[in-house]
């Protein structure tokens, strides 16, 4: 046998032997795990979110989420939970959760506008006047048993199943004692924290600036007058340490708000057991109402304590004022709608479900 032929049977037996090492190595690791969880296996999921562990959306969102799906579940599933973008920022969440790295993502739709661009219509202005009204409507129209639009165009695509969704009371104009705001001419040339996507768009139309920053630089931000206010509900000014920099705030022009949704991807979701996933879902449901009812509550308690005890000036828009807003900002609902259609997405559709859910909101009350 000469030397090269001697050189190739070495070879291949070398390879032999990686196969059969490799094949080894794989099958202790396919032994670690398994395509499902066992019935009654203990489940420990990792939730990366990007507010505090105090802030309302966690307290009164997050946290109630993960305590009625341990309690639904017997204990059988729990949370490690990565609350303060400890995980990721606000942005990668999304990511994240469908890369593995998180089992359940907390996120906002405004901070992925280009994955989740319909959802954003939660936080067009003008569509609510609640915080239990666009709670309801975003959890009937992403989940499969309901409307199901946003869960059929948006989040099936994206391989991710909706656990809960709820949405923050609607948004005023907040600003410091450089301006009050009363009417749309008011806003011009204003700096003002948006959420992006839709509230940028909302800014923009009726002549302020508006500035993309993690809620975390708002309070430096409004102190150095890096931004001279923000779109916020009162619920979170307390959160976000900003009751001592902001003085004044608008009542009543509903200017946007935020939509929250947890998000589990579908290869996790695939491996729980069917009870899990029916208690997730119901704990979803229960979510959105505990949310939206301290939301609405506190959202007056603060107010009058914002006035009370550290002298802000809340304007109560009167009638014609309520109207020339509406007036100004319509036109946002319908760029947003025709923008998304062109895109090849069903922004026209979206919106014409999310306003019937309103209307039947109302008309059930």
């Amino acid at each position: 046998m000469n030397s090269l032929t001697k050189s190739i049977a070495r070879w291949n037996r070398g390879r032999s032997v990686y196969r059969q090492r490799a094949a080894g190595v794989a099958a202790i690791f396919c032994m670690t795990c398994s395509s499902t969880f066992a019935a009654d296996a203990k489940i420990t999921l990792r939730l990366a979110d990007s507010v505090p562990a105090t802030h309302p959306i966690s307290v009164n969102g997050t946290k109630f989420w993960m305590d009625e799906v341990k309690r639904l579940t017997h204990g059988q599933v729990d949370f490690q939970w990565y609350p303060a973008e400890q995980l990721g920022k606000a942005k990668n969440l999304l990511a994240l959760t469908q890369a593995g790295t998180a089992d359940v993502g907390r996120i906002g739709a405004s901070y992925t506008p280009e994955k989740l661009p319909l959802t954003a219509v939660e936080e067009l202005p003008g569509m609510i006047g609640s915080s239990c009204e666009g709670s309801q409507a975003l959890w009937n129209l992403t989940k499969a048993s309901g409307n199901g639009i946003l869960e059929e165009k948006e989040y099936a695509p994206l391989h991710l199943k909706v656990v809960f969704a709820f949405s923050n009371a609607p948004y005023e104009v907040q600003t410091t004692k450089i301006r009050q705001v009363k009417t749309p001419n008011d806003m011009k040339g204003l700096k003002l924290k948006t959420l992006g996507g839709a509230s940028d768009d909302t800014a923009q139309r009726v002549g302020a600036i508006p500035v993309q920053m993690a809620v975390a630089d708002l309070f430096l931000s409004l102190q150095r007058g890096t931004v001279d206010g923000r779109f916020g509900a009162f619920g979170s000014v307390k959160a976000n340490s900003t009751e001592d920099v902001l003085k004044y705030s608008t009542l009543g022009v509903q200017v946007g708000s935020f939509a929250v949704i947890g998000v589990i991807s579908d290869k996790v979701w695939d491996k729980l057991p069917q009870d899990v996933r029916d208690a997730m879902l119901t704990a979803g449901d229960e979510t959105w109402k505990n949310f939206c009812t301290r939301e609405d509550a506190a959202s007056g308690q603060i107010r009058k304590e914002l006035e009370q005890k550290y002298a802000w000036i809340v304007h109560d828009l009167t009638p014609p004022e309520r109207e020339e807003w509406r007036t100004a900002l319509a036109p946002v609902q319908q760029k947003w709608a025709r923008d998304l259609d062109k895109s090849g997405k069903p922004g026209s559709a979206v919106l014409d479900a999310f306003h019937q859910e309103i209307e039947h909101i109302r008309a059930a009350r």
